[in-house]
């Protein structure tokens, strides 16, 4: 079954409120096998929410709208379903009393306006909303083109009315659910593109579907499979991630909602080691995003500066030592008995960087980038880097072209 999302609401277009309305449905949709292709967010008018509806109508076999079934004069969606699907709106009184019922729970009486809620296309489905007081319907296209399933803007009413009666109404329609499955590998040091090269033949599958979705020096491989059930979904997940994990090795750092900081602290707590920081390019995101998962415990001394004069005068350097031999050092000498040291300095010389691991065995690694910019974006990549070279120091793989500076 195909399924198009339509949004109704200016406000959404105005970027006055988010649509969190969508991401709910498309979900729950997911999780029961229903395929969705579209989504549309229209604003409150006539012709374009008639536009959108038909068009959705002659790709889809069931449209689910959010939004405009209020009481006020730009509450359109009634209107505009009866028209995309041949119909007249005509006047429940039906609807009409199950609203001043609504009402007269709240201890109130229905305003005069409220009377709008009570149009519907003729013919369709009356589905109850027992939560709120926007009737929500069922209205099947005259030409036979599938049927739009309206419901309220309002998130609690919606997310209701999509448990209790949209999605068993969909199962009854498929015959049954199926299920959707998502599995996430994250993959940290290798751009999107270059992944793409790697995997490009499995991105070519239809089931599973494997895609790619990078953000800020980390890119997801999403594997999603549809099945009848889990287990199946499962058995189907399973040889591409091998196939993933085979290809790009080390690269994979976690799965799902895994983070770089939360997988570092495992692998430092598993050897019973800690890490100290001196950062003076990334205003302290390491001790930042390790505070944030509550595993500050595991920095021994994080150290900011706010440029390289005042930490080469605060931490007794020779200002006359090569940018990469002075992140070493760095890295070597705040490096705990016990553990990992990073450094990440700069800039430099034509806006040059250095970050530097100092690990087990006595060595230091230096990574050098020559692109550094003091922009969120471009700090939070560096602090990802950083904090993937202590990764691949603890695993003991250091399989990435990078310069190496020997104890």
């Amino acid at each position: 079954m195909r399924v198009e999302i339509v949004a109704i609401g200016t406000e959404l277009l105005l970027g006055q409120i988010v649509d969190t309305n969508a991401t709910k449905i498309a979900k729950m949709l997911r999780d029961i096998g229903v395929d969705v292709f579209y989504k549309t967010t229209v604003g409150d008018n006539d012709a374009r929410i008639v536009e959108v509806l038909n068009i959705a109508l002659n790709r889809a076999d069931v449209v689910i709208t959010s939004g405009g079934l209020g009481p006020t004069v730009d509450d359109k969606t009634r209107q505009g379903v009866a028209t995309a699907t041949g119909r007249a709106l005509v006047y429940s009184y039906e609807l009409e009393e199950q609203i001043r019922a609504r009402f007269r729970g709240f201890g109130r009486e229905m305003a005069e306006n409220n009377k709008r809620q009570a149009f519907i296309p003729e013919g369709a489905q009356i589905l109850t909303n027992p939560v709120g007081t926007a009737p929500c319907f069922l209205a099947e296209d005259t030409q036979g083109r599938g049927a739009i399933i309206s419901l309220p803007g309002v998130p609690r009413e919606l997310e209701y009315m999509m448990t209790h009666t949209v999605i068993p109404l969909l199962i009854e329609r498929m015959g049954g659910a199926k299920i959707i499955k998502a599995h996430i590998l994250r993959v940290s040091a290798v751009g999107e593109s270059n992944i793409d090269n790697v995997i490009t033949d499995l991105m070519e599958l239809t089931n599973p579907t494997v895609g790619l979705a990078a953000h800020g020096g980390i890119t997801d491989i999403r594997v999603a499979a549809k099945a009848n059930n889990e287990a199946e979904a499962d058995a189907l997940i399973a040889p591409i991630e091998a196939e993933l994990r085979q290809r790009l090795g080390v690269t994979i750092y976690g799965t799902g909602t895994d983070t770089m900081p939360g997988v570092v602290a495992k692998l430092l707590t598993d050897r019973g080691l800690t890490m100290s920081v001196v950062d003076v390019i990334t205003r302290g995101e390491v001790a930042q995003w390790f505070a944030q998962e509550n595993l500050a415990h595991l920095l021994t001394n994080p150290q900011q500066f706010p440029n390289i004069a005042t930490m080469i005068e605060q931490l007794e350097l020779d200002p006359t030592d090569l940018p990469a031999g002075l992140a070493a050092k760095i890295a070597r000498h705040i490096k705990p008995e016990h553990g990992l040291g990073l450094a990440m300095v700069g800039p430099f010389a034509q806006n040059s960087c250095f970050l530097a691991v100092a690990g087990p065995d006595d060595f230091v690694q230096v990574w050098p980038n020559h692109s550094y910019s003091d922009d969120e974006y471009r700090r939070k990549w560096l602090t990802i880097q950083g904090l993937d070279w202590v990764r691949r120091v603890l695993l003991g793989q250091l399989t990435s072209p990078v310069d190496w500076v020997q104890s």
